[in-house]
């Protein structure tokens, strides 16, 4: 507030002073003659006025509408005889005259000055050299309106050193406001904001105003009259405090249209312009009149607006107020110029000068607000005002440069997301700043390290991301340390979030690494804390400090995520074949094609080790079809040297739910000229548990190609007697760890004949996987299982040895073992 009143004192100081000088306006001997025309009053006249009046000390004088004067001057009051200048001081009239009179009257022929082509224009003068006779001075002047002016005699050194000051101060004052048009223009292009159009709108009104009031557009055309400039002068000067105004709700609104009782802002200042300019236009007579109401309107609507920008703006910056007053305090200036017919030339000047540099640094300092604005963005969450992950970086970097121990902990509300999804961002939102402004007031109490400090308040908690944040513990690695903050985030978030009458149960994900025991730089400790974040909660431990296992893990799983889309591309995949066999007959049913991966650096990966990945990364998809393709590929050679070959192909259940597979299939099938019951789909037990009503909606799909469907490893999962019945699968395969050891469990034995029992009933095939002895492939042929498959009677062969073998077992109808058994 300190400022603010300084600056009131100092534009008081600057008003008194200048009525001062007004008041203190040199006086002059003259006499004053109301005339009905311009022709020049003879000798006599002259004589007889002074004679019957005499001469008077004037400083000023008032013209009444159309009514011409002759001013008669004694020009041999100096004492020393010196070259003198006439003038009519700080106003344009409509018409004015000089002559220069000797002792008795008689003219003088007058000689042209060197900058008669300039301000006989601007500023209309008569020139007194000394020692040339003359003894009086007379002018005529006219006006259409009432007007006040000020008639001077001065000497010509004075003159002349006051009219270079002049142009100067014009020069100067229309280079200022040119230096701001083009600061605006600048803003304008590069942030396209409508304020910089209204801010050059205010500077641009100014500067014409200023010309006209300076008389310098009289330069511009001989037809251009004094009239002319000062309502030029008038009219602009309205426009601008209309363009002052845009511009300062502008600034505080923004965008946001600003309504006046109900009208909008910018049609009411065109409404008040439009009228008064309008009006003083058609009725000249009046325009005085209509000017007056239109600023008194104006003047009153600046008022107005102030209190509504103040109401908004209680903690407004002191630049901004002082800006405020002074356009009220410019445009009761300029509405004195207009009522009182004096032109204010010092005043004018001053406030505009001092307004349009306060216009620019409100510019300035907002250009500065919104860049700190920016830069407090690229350091803090919009939506919670929390330090983001960049400010939590540069804060634990700053720990680890100091080489202090801390601990990282981060955190994610179990029920954030579902928050937003049922009650929108903006309830989330609040709630996360009220649980947040808890916590830290907890943390505040302990070991916890400030991750922000400023004059107004101190934050613990950064967020991370969208739903995770984290804070910062000093000290070593203490585990009961650890569990105390761990305990308290927890309780925090614990009491849940309510809306209405919904009550969600909220729950907290914490995940903790150390510096410098789990990592070495800031970025390190994030990526750890992420880790143990990540790790799935196990009996109800819903914390985890990060476990360098479980990073080498994850790490491997990366490289091969990363890899897979090489193998893909690069052809470092391959398909074996395992062959599938008749028990009763002995003869080859068909093989399960296998996908095998052998990476040049990771060497052989196993398929449950890489198929989990595809799934998890989205791979899986051209991962099945590069599979359909080279199966149904490889069947087709097959099928020249055995036509009943049926080939096996195992099927993700995320695949089984694509559109774009059944038509694959149906396309592969037709090219290749395949039966499509020669083909069959094989699904996880677990995989068609997942989704049980879509999983079947998509066989109906498969099936009216033509295609057969089996469950695969059966008895892993949970299946049900109504599950099986309601899918309807054309073969149930016996997982291999219940046929392995057949032959000595007896609870593998009671799985198997259960399974192959409940095959029968639902008029499916059985195959027993895992067959790798005699004595397990005589038990399942006696629980009635069909098809054997196993080491028993090939390991997984690739294409080429696969078709070879197939070869020789055509070639000897039937295997030696199984034919023995028959």
């Amino acid at each position: 507030m300190g400022s603010i009143s300084s600056l009131f004192r100092a534009l008081l100081l600057i008003t008194l002073l200048f009525f001062s000088v007004t008041l203190s306006a040199a006086s002059n001997k003259a006499l004053v003659l109301p005339v009905s025309d311009s022709q020049r009053l003879s000798a006599n006249a002259y004589k007889g006025a002074i004679k019957k009046n005499g001469l008077a000390e004037i400083s000023s004088v008032k013209l009444k509408p159309a009514q011409g004067y002759w001013l008669l001057f004694d020009v041999n009051q100096t004492a020393e005889p010196e070259n003198q200048i006439l003038f009519i001081k700080n106003t344009l009239v409509d018409e004015i005259k000089f002559a220069l009179l000797n002792s008795d009257f008689e003219p003088i022929t007058l000689d042209q000055h060197e900058h008669i082509a300039y301000f006989d224009s601007i500023i209309p003068h008569l020139s007194i050299k000394a020692n040339s006779g003359s003894a009086w001075a007379a002018v005529y002047i006219r006006n259409n309106t009432s007007i006040t002016i000020e008639p001077t005699l001065w000497l010509a050194d004075d003159f002349y050193t006051r009219v270079e000051e002049h142009v100067i101060i014009t020069a100067g004052i229309s280079l200022l406001l040119m230096i701001g048009l083009a600061i605006c223009a600048a803003f304008y292009f590069l942030s396209r904001q409508a304020k910089f159009i209204s801010l050059m709108g205010f500077l641009g009104c100014m500067l014409v105003a200023l010309l006209a009031r300076k008389g310098v557009v009289l330069l511009l055309s001989d037809s251009i009259s004094n009239r002319l400039c000062s309502e030029l002068s008038a009219w602009f000067n309205l426009l601008a405090i209309a363009f002052a105004c845009l511009f300062f709700m502008q600034s505080s609104y923004g965008n946001k249209q600003i309504v006046v009782t109900k009208i909008p802002l910018t049609s009411l200042l065109l409404a008040i312009c439009s009228v008064t300019i309008g009006a003083s236009l058609i009725i000249s007579t009046f325009s005085v009149y209509f000017l007056v109401v239109g600023y008194t309107v104006l003047i009153a609507l600046v008022g107005y607006l102030f209190l509504q920008w103040k109401e908004t703006n209680s903690k407004g910056a002191s630049v901004f107020i002082v800006a405020w007053c002074t356009l009220f305090v410019q445009s009761f200036v300029l509405l004195s110029s207009v009522f009182t017919a004096r032109s204010l030339h010092f005043l004018n000047d001053s406030l505009l000068v001092f307004n349009t540099g306060i216009f620019l640094a409100t510019l300035l300092i907002q250009d500065r607000l919104r860049v700190l604005q920016y830069n407090e963005s690229l350091t803090h969450d919009d939506e919670t005002g929390l330090p983001n992950k960049q400010k939590l970086l540069d804060c634990l970097q700053l720990k680890v440069d100091e080489s202090k121990a801390h601990s990282l902990v981060l955190f994610r509300p179990v029920v954030l997301l579902d928050i937003r999804a049922n009650f929108g961002y903006q309830y989330a939102n609040e709630q996360i700043k009220h649980t947040m402004a808890n916590l830290g007031k907890q943390l505040s109490s302990m070991n916890s390290f400030k991750i922000e400090v400023t004059k107004l308040k101190s934050h613990y908690i950064s967020r991370l991301d969208d739903s995770t944040y984290a804070f910062v513990v000093n000290g070593q690695l203490e585990l009961s340390q650890i569990e105390q903050f761990v305990c308290v985030t927890s309780s925090v978030f614990s009491e849940g979030i309510s809306h209405n009458s919904s009550q969600l149960v909220n729950g907290v994900d914490i995940g903790v690494a150390n510096y410098p025991l789990h990592a070495a730089n800031a970025s390190q400790l994030v990526q750890r804390s992420l880790q143990a974040l990540s790790v799935k909660p196990l009996h109800g431990e819903r914390w985890h400090m990060f476990d360098a296992e479980n990073s080498i893990l994850t790490k491997h799983r990366l490289e091969v995520a990363s890899y897979l889309k090489e193998a893909i591309e690069q052809d470092q995949l391959s398909l074996y074949f395992q062959p599938q066999i008749c028990l009763d007959t002995g003869h080859i049913h068909g093989a399960e094609a296998l996908l095998r991966w052998h990476h040049p650096i990771l060497g052989q990966v196993p398929p449950d080790e890489f198929i989990p990945i595809a799934e998890s990364t989205g791979m899986i998809f051209e991962l099945t079809e590069w599979v359909v393709e080279q199966s149904l590929a490889y069947q087709k050679e097959i099928t020249v040297i055995y036509p009943e070959h049926i080939i096996s192909i195992n099927i993700s259940a995320k695949d089984l739910l694509r559109k774009e597979l059944p038509v694959l299939f149906l396309t592969l099938l037709n090219e290749y000229q395949l039966k499509a019951s020669q083909v069959m789909l094989e699904l996880t037990e677990s995989a068609t548990l997942s989704d049980g009503v879509n999983i079947k909606t998509a066989l109906n799909d498969y099936r009216l190609i033509g295609l057969k469907i089996a469950i695969d490893d059966f008895g892993t999962g949970y299946s049900s007697l109504a599950y099986l019945s309601k899918m309807g699968f054309d073969e149930i395969k016996i997982d291999k760890q219940f046929v392995m050891n057949l032959e000595y469990s007896n609870n593998d034995q009671t799985i198997c004949r259960a399974t192959c029992d409940i095959a029968k009933s639902l008029g499916s095939f059985v195959v027993g996987e895992g067959v790798e002895d005699l004595k397990s492939l005589q038990i399942l042929k006696d629980y009635g299982c069909e098809i054997g498959q196993g080491y028993y009677f090939s390991r997984p062969l690739a294409f080429d040895d696969y078709v070879k073998w197939l070869e020789q077992s055509i070639q000897t109808t039937t295997d030696v073992d199984v034919y023995h058994m028959n």
